[in-house]
């Protein structure tokens, strides 16, 4: 087997010649791999003289071909050998990867569903612009309340809060206080007049008392 790597309009073209089974793949395998690690994402496989895959190569490829789509390629396959076309078709339904006579049909098939894709993905493209913007401000907007939500911050609203709380039942305590000494006083002054006052009321009326007896 020899890989020959060439370039046509953006798109990787690997050149495979000879026969290629599930030993001699791992090379392949790994030239797809740098290939899509490079950003090079839309590739064709060219295999000249190669009279069939066996079917862990066409998964193998088929693999790679998710991964591919993932970032927004593909890999098509080309070969003139009709019987191993359609090996390829029959492995599944549909076929996993797409297969076509020539290189240049593979090319323009990449064309096509790239060009596909910007036409259907361009609506959806601006829909998620939005969305993004809209979630970038939203994300802001968290972040600013975030940094307000500091625990540093919380630690010390929460002690304030219990230093308020201690002063105002010191506050409490002390009306309570208040309160009680104005309803509890008590006047000396007055209540030695009150008491004077008694003394002279009982003289008083001892002496009526007595005057009365002798009459």
């Amino acid at each position: 087997m020899k890989v020959g790597l060439r370039q046509q309009d953006g798109i990787a073209i690997l050149d495979v010649t000879g026969g290629v089974d599930s030993h001699n793949f791992n090379i392949l395998k790994a030239g797809l791999s740098k290939l899509l690690r490079d950003g090079k994402n839309k590739i064709v496989l060219h295999f000249v003289d190669t009279p069939s895959l066996e079917s862990e190569v066409i998964r193998e490829v088929a693999i790679l071909d998710v991964f591919a789509r993932e970032l927004a390629g593909k890999i098509v396959l080309a070969s003139s050998n009709q019987e191993l076309k359609e090996q390829v078709k029959l492995f599944a339904k549909p076929p996993v990867v797409p297969i076509l006579s020539t290189v240049e049909l593979a090319i323009e098939f990449l064309r096509k569903a790239a060009a596909n894709d910007e036409e259907e993905g361009g609506e959806t493209v601006a829909d998620l612009k939005k969305i993004l913007a809209t979630r970038d401000a939203h994300i802001q907007s968290l972040e600013a309340r975030l940094k307000q939500l500091d625990p540093a911050v919380i630690q010390g609203l929460r002690k304030e809060k219990a230093e308020l709380a201690d002063k105002l039942k010191l506050l409490e305590n002390q009306v309570d206080a208040l309160l009680k000494e104005k309803r509890g006083a008590i006047d000396p002054e007055g209540q030695l007049e009150k008491i004077t006052a008694l003394e002279e009321t009982v003289k008083r009326l001892s002496k009526q008392a007595a005057a009365g007896a002798k009459a």
